[in-house]
């Protein structure tokens, strides 16, 4: 694969690299942070730019969670109608999702900030900023922050770190599970206290 991924035009490598961004924004279980990884690590055998690899990402990236900024400000409210009207109505109720709109008016700018640091939160959390209609260059700023940091560290660890794939690979596996291991426990408790109180109100 690298050796095929070697033979391309920069030009198409960094146009992917842009797409692959893009997408994972709209579509958070997509995998691009190893597809990062993987040009980075090429960028440090002296393929392709590692400037114009962590230039393109970042381009991706900002765009996708623009985009679904500004679909939850203008069609966020609509949707979760929408959502609340089907089975998820029975889980969700209205009126929790109000509060956890309050609630995320209140400490949005800090979430919006960590969003890149959460594999598989980052497409929820730019939707939720634009239902609860945070001040959008407050948005673009904290976001734009988040991806810099966030995208300098994938580009870096591939590059540098990663004197071969297996070691960058490996490392980013590792992150994710550490990730998910303490996204898991955290989701469990919040359930469990929604439900207990729900139980004493009914």
């Amino acid at each position: 694969m690298f050796e095929w991924l070697s033979g391309r035009e920069p030009i198409l490598i960094y146009l992917f690299l842009f797409i692959n961004s893009l997408f994972e924004s709209l579509f958070p279980p997509y995998p691009s942070d190893a597809f990062v990884l993987v040009f980075a690590f090429l960028a440090g055998q002296g393929y392709f730019s590692p400037y114009l690899v962590y230039v393109f990402v970042i381009g991706g990236a900002t765009c996708g969670i623009m985009i679904l900024y500004y679909i939850g400000k203008n069609k966020g409210d609509v949707l979760i109608q929408f959502l609340t009207r089907s089975f998820l109505g029975k889980v969700f109720p209205v009126k929790m999702i109000e509060k956890a709109k309050k609630k995320f008016a209140k400490h949005g700018d800090l979430i919006v900030f960590l969003n890149r640091f959460l594999p598989g939160m980052r497409a929820p959390i730019c939707f939720a900023a634009g239902v609860v209609k945070i001040n959008s260059k407050k948005f673009f700023s904290y976001s734009f922050v988040s991806v810099l940091i966030w995208n300098l560290f994938l580009v870096m660890v591939g590059f540098y770190v990663g004197s071969t794939w297996d070691e960058a690979s490996k490392f980013l596996k590792n992150y994710s599970i550490i990730v998910t291991l303490i996204l898991i426990p955290l989701l469990i408790v919040f359930a469990i206290i929604y439900f207990r109180k729900r139980k004493k109100i009914q």
